[in-house]
């Protein structure tokens, strides 16, 4: 396109949408450009599927210093006019304060909140609905915004190189691009019917979701993620229950509207929460996982594309086990920085191998070998109890670490690696990517492992559930890979160990499926994306012949169509393209590079190259 646009479609309104926005208009500020925006979506703009009538006990796993609606120069590589708060500093400014349960936040009741604090959910809906007023009421005079309070249905080539959206309410919409970013698009409509009454299939919106599981009934939570922390704390706190925390310890009170919790997941491993961060706490570039060493690997490759186990995973493997070693160095220097400049010079001289070797002579082994491949269901366990003393002590050792925090915590820094270094690994994903065969693992085993390791629940709530455990009110499952068994009628389920020595059976009442996964595009009929995979005009992942189920885009997150030709006017950025790329559900970070704006910026850039053309 020659021209700068008349028009641009933002199909969704939530974060994502948010930061399209907010790049437009940051560059109509710095060069004003007649432009009008068609942002189309019925829910608040900004919000998303963060919603404000949440309870408070339902909590980010992201501390609240680390999230932010607004650009800053380190974030992003085009203009930054429109500054804002974090927010944390928005919570500050309006004196919000959080209570001793350590989640109910009121005005002007109760401590200061930290950077390092987890907030509630609610918080993050109110903080992007206020940044999205600020950010429109920022925009210049040549930039138009109208709201359509609808959903899209549609996207169909219009005439003169434009696209037409095709509205709920029967209107449509010419534009010269358009942008979809629905985000998690499917969790807007409503649960295909269960089975089963007492089996619930998606435990959202909370507590409605859960409201048929009556006080002392039985349910079985499969999964331990967040999903599960949230059906833990709802069947718990928000059943008026209370964790008390003295010199002892904390203990739970029960309410007596609880029901009896029993808890499992296929791994028989629990999530690992997320850690505290200490002030000062410094991010080291890579040193072995760099984006350097993978641009040599693909040089050496017929096609440019990586084998993930082979050329990857073990690049991984040594820059977690030189974070660990580096905290272990800090240690003795009593100074990060100090440490991370010695391994530095120390690796450009030998190379990574020679200093790991010599940092184990020094230091002894490094747990971390092993972690992204750990496997419990390939072990036989004596019993019952030796899994749940297992399980409980490596929940108290992981908690331990998480509050010792980043920039303390060995094994905490090591694992971090896995979040500090995330653009390398979206690096290893962006075309030209990996074989098909790497794509499958990638996707199907190592992000999965990734999201125990590090994308876990918050540190209370581990320290929650050993009170739960030791009140009686959650009990562990019979081991890994249990068996769930639906009754014929309307007797209990039952879940039945595999991994046992001694097998054991427990039945329960209610069934909830607590491991949320968005289905493929193809696979929701009605909705936008569906509509818009089933004319053709974009495709899934599943031509490669994998069960990754994200929309096929351009690195520029231009659509590729069926015939695999990409669609010069509709780009998709978000959830939905995960598999084309990686790690797309997420609020940008202030102060480091924000991969949704970077992709906002290069898809506007691309739509809109006389208007979006500033790049440092």
């Amino acid at each position: 396109m020659s021209h700068i646009p008349l028009s641009v479609a933002l199909v969704g309104a939530g974060s994502r949408g948010l930061g399209v926005f907010e790049r437009l208009v940051a560059h109509c500020l710095e060069r004003p450009t007649p432009l009008t925006v068609h942002l189309i979506d019925p829910q608040p703009f900004g919000a998303g599927f963060h919603l404000s009538d949440q309870p408070d006990h339902l909590l980010l796993n992201t501390v609240c210093g680390q999230l932010s609606a607004f650009a800053d120069a380190r974030m992003v590589d085009g203009p930054v006019p429109v500054l804002g708060p974090s927010l944390h500093e928005w919570c500050r400014r309006r004196d919000l304060r959080l209570a001793d349960d350590g989640y109910t936040v009121r005005a002007g009741e109760g401590r200061e909140i930290q950077p390092n604090d987890f907030l509630p959910r609610r918080l993050l809906s109110e903080y992007l609905a206020w940044a999205a007023e600020e950010i429109t009421g920022a925009a210049p005079e040549s930039l138009t915004l109208i709201r359509h309070r609808t959903t899209a249905v549609d996207v169909l080539p219009g005439g003169s190189g434009t696209e037409t959206v095709v509205l709920a309410d029967g209107s449509r919409i010419e534009a010269d691009a358009v942008f979809v970013t629905v985000g998690h698009h499917s969790l807007y409509l409503p649960a295909a019917p269960a089975p089963d009454p007492r089996l619930v299939t998606r435990p959202y919106p909370l507590p409605t979701a859960l409201d048929g599981i009556g006080p002392g009934e039985r349910v079985a939570v499969l999964g331990m993620g967040l999903t599960a922390m949230d059906v833990l704390a709802t069947l718990t706190l928000g059943r008026g229950g209370k964790h008390l925390t003295d010199a002892a310890g904390m203990r739970y009170l029960p309410s007596g509207r609880e029901p009896s919790i029993v808890l499992t997941n296929r791994s028989g491993m629990p999530s690992r929460s997320r850690p505290g961060l200490r002030q000062g706490r410094v991010r080291f570039a890579p040193l072995a996982l760099t984006t350097e060493r993978l641009d040599e690997i693909r040089a050496g490759t017929p096609d440019g594309r990586l084998d993930f186990t082979r050329d990857v995973l073990p690049l991984i493997e040594a820059e977690m086990a030189l974070a660990y070693y580096r905290t272990l160095l800090a240690r003795e220097y009593g100074d990060a920085t100090g440490a991370g400049l010695e391994l530095a010079r120390r690796c450009a001289r030998g190379g990574h191998e020679t200093l790991l070797g010599e940092l184990r002579a020094r230091f002894g082994r490094c747990p971390v070998a092993g972690i992204l491949s750990a496997d419990l269901t390939d072990r036989q366990w004596t019993g019952y109890d030796a899994y749940r003393d297992w399980f409980t002590a490596e929940v108290g050792a992981d908690l331990a670490e998480a509050r010792e925090g980043l920039g303390a915590a060995p094994l905490k820094e090591a694992l971090e690696v896995l979040r500090d270094h995330r653009d390398v690994l979206r690096a290893v994903i962006d075309p030209p990517g990996v074989d098909d065969a790497s794509l499958a693992t990638f996707f199907g085993e190592f992000a999965p492992t990734v999201n125990r390791l590090v994308i876990g629940p918050q540190l209370d709530r581990s320290a929650e559930l050993l009170s739960l455990i030791d009140a009686g009110i959650v009990r562990l499952g019979p081991g890994p890979r249990p068996k769930v068994v639906a009754p014929a009628g309307q007797g209990p389920w039952r879940l039945e160990s595999t991994c046992l020595a001694r097998p054991l059976r427990m039945e329960v009442d209610h069934v909830v499926q607590a491991h949320v996964s968005e289905p493929g595009a193809d696979r929701v009929a009605g909705s936008l994306l569906g509509t818009l995979v089933a004319a053709g005009r974009v495709r899934t992942l599943a031509h490669r012949g994998t069960a990754v189920q994200g929309l096929d885009v351009t690195r520029q997150g231009q659509g590729v169509d069926r015939t695999g030709t990409p669609q010069p006017r509709l780009f998709f950025l978000g959830p939905h393209t995960e598999g084309s790329s990686y790690y797309n559900h997420y609020v940008p970070s202030p102060g480091v590079p924000s991969r949704a704006l970077l992709d906002a910026e290069l898809a506007l850039r691309t739509a809109l190259p006389s208007l979006i053309t500033r790049k440092r």
